[in-house]
């Protein structure tokens, strides 16, 4: 049975600081010279008597007590847990000891290989990496808040994004909400658009064709009947939507995959007709902040009239990093209850920390100084590819090139597929375009240039017309 003794000093020299404290109070117990039941001095007094704060005497007390070795009762003080003994002389301890291995060094996060030309990744390292670690080290520093991220998400970053938006893209007063990802928006929203149809599953879904895939699993997941639209050189051939009332997912400031910039004309004629035919239109601005040497062109959101019937999708995973898992949506007002509720139903809110530092990175500036920067990298980058191509394969097609951060190579007469296959052997990955159709297969690759050296691209230019050749 633990004895029970009155409070006595302990004989603890040269301790200078929590973990001192902690490891001569847990030795003292291994060693007998404090037995379960034992009662040990107050913080006051221990503080006193080592010379150390009372706080890091509480913090020491803390640690103990988590690890199991004390317990503090109420009127009663703080005592040596019935067991500590036992479990102190088997070794064990509240933290790693001197004899351990030492933790190794921290190494910088590996992504892609640069030979690696898929789409869809930035380059990160292009971040500054003090102003993030700022912006991070600031958000951590609040604390934990004890909220709701899916129904009380980062206000900071939500106000941030709001004026983010407003001079980049044109969205005057937008109130964001934020999602993990650009799939979680549409999905919610193609969700919000059908709530009040009894005959939801017929609602049609338009998507361009060739197209990003993700929207398309995302509208079979709520039932919508997809429908495929053949893309060209301006967008969405408005004529070709019918009159029926439904769902339009577009890419228009950098069409994915051919990298088309939807015209002025179809732009206008697209909203037209979701006002007429009381429609959504999803506009998915997925990398729409990277321009070259060409004007911007306004957000579909923002035109006369587009502001009931055109939700704006927009997220980090390209101006960033995919890492952050940081994405925003501006639906409609009719529709925003209504996604509100599929996001906190669903959880698909980003976690609080990475949407905070996003909101501090924002706010200091440093997103405008990293976007002026990557996008000079980036329109270097792809003008040594296509400069590349151009010397190594004249005469093919090469879409895309005035936006975002991939173009296509277009491989009329090639089986697309096969040039994939055989560069994945010779060292480089890409995506074939012709996987990213459901429909209208077109025959090429999809091109991501945005971590890609001017001596890679002058080798990848090579290896594609030595594979073109021999296939």
């Amino acid at each position: 049975m633990a004895r029970t003794t009155r409070a006595e000093p302990l004989v603890l020299d040269d301790v200078s600081g929590t973990a001192d404290l902690v490891k001569a109070i847990v030795d003292g117990i291994a060693g007998g010279a404090l037995a379960d039941g034992d009662r040990l001095p107050s913080t006051r007094t221990l503080a006193a008597q080592v010379g150390l704060s009372r706080g890091t005497v509480v913090r020491a007390f803390d640690e103990l007590a988590a690890a199991g070795f004390v317990v503090a009762a109420h009127g009663s003080g703080t005592r040596i847990s019935a067991g500590a003994s036992q479990a102190a002389r088997a070794g064990a301890r509240t933290r790693g000891g001197d004899d351990e291995v030492a933790a190794p060094a921290i190494e910088p996060r590996q992504g892609r290989s640069r030979r690696d030309l898929r789409p869809g990744i930035p380059d990160a390292e292009l971040v500054d990496g003090r102003a993030w670690r700022r912006a991070v080290r600031t958000a951590a520093g609040r604390g934990l808040a004890g909220l709701n991220p899916w129904e009380e998400p980062s206000p900071g970053l939500r106000a941030e994004l709001s004026g983010h938006l407003r001079r980049h893209r044109g969205l005057v007063a937008a109130d964001p909400l934020l999602f993990d990802s650009s799939r979680s928006a549409i999905a919610a929203l193609c969700a919000a658009f059908v709530a009040d149809r009894p005959d939801a599953c017929t609602t049609p879904f338009h998507v361009e064709d060739p197209g990003y895939r993700g929207a398309l699993l995302m509208a079979r997941e709520q039932g919508l009947d997809v429908r495929f639209q053949r893309a060209d050189d301006d967008g969405f051939r408005v004529a070709d939507l019918g009159d029926e009332p439904g769902v339009v997912f577009t890419t228009p400031a950098h069409q994915y995959p051919l990298g088309h910039r939807m015209s002025v004309e179809r732009r206008v004629a697209l909203v037209d007709w979701a006002r007429r035919t009381g429609s959504l239109v999803i506009e998915d601005d997925y990398d729409g902040e990277f321009r070259y040497g060409v004007a911007p062109l306004p957000a579909l959101a923002t035109l006369p009239g587009a502001a009931e019937h055109v939700a704006y999708v927009g997220t980090s995973s390209k101006s960033l990093s995919p890492d952050l898992r940081v994405a925003w949506c501006v639906p409609p007002a009719a529709l925003r209850r209504s996604v509100e509720r599929w996001l906190a139903v669903h959880r698909r809110g980003p976690s609080s920390l990475p949407a905070d530092a996003l909101g501090e990175f924002l706010g200091s500036g440093a997103m405008n100084r990293h976007l002026a920067r990557a996008a000079r990298v980036y329109s270097d980058r792809r003008a040594r590819l296509v400069t590349a191509l151009h010397r190594e394969c004249p005469g093919l097609p090469v879409t895309g090139v005035e936006a975002g951060l991939h173009l296509c190579v277009l491989l009329a007469g090639h089986d697309d597929e096969a040039v994939v296959d055989a560069l994945d052997r010779d060292g480089w990955r890409t995506r074939s375009l012709s996987s990213q159709s459901s429909v209208h297969a077109i025959s090429g690759l999809v091109l991501n240039y945005a971590r890609l050296s001017a001596r890679d691209a002058a080798e990848f230019a090579v290896s594609l017309r030595r594979t073109l050749h021999d296939l």
